[in-house]
């Protein structure tokens, strides 16, 4: 498994979605953003129970938290940016 990168994340991001007119400043911080949102809603917490359905993370969740905290962000390519995170995560396992 390797470590998650943020260079890479934030490359993988800009090749998966058209994110004109953000830096990857402005991405970093919404990688950040979207840590802070699964931190507040304990998807970082180890669940050893494997059988569990709860580990499904909502995109489109993520995405309206994403607008509140970025009011300038669309939602749609706040909802395209998650996936696109979540695809890099899973791409690392």
């Amino acid at each position: 498994m390797k470590n998650y990168d943020e260079k890479e994340a934030i490359a993988f991001i800009k090749s998966a979605t058209s994110c004109v007119g953000l830096t990857d400043d402005d991405i970093l911080n919404i990688i950040d953003a979207i840590f802070d949102y699964y931190d507040e809603n304990g998807e970082l917490e180890v669940d050893f129970d494997e059988d569990s359905d709860d580990d499904e993370v909502n995109p489109e969740d993520i995405a309206a938290y994403l607008t509140e905290e970025f009011p300038g962000l669309d939602e749609g390519l706040a909802e395209r940016i998650v996936r696109a995170e979540i695809d890099y995560e899973n791409s690392l396992l």
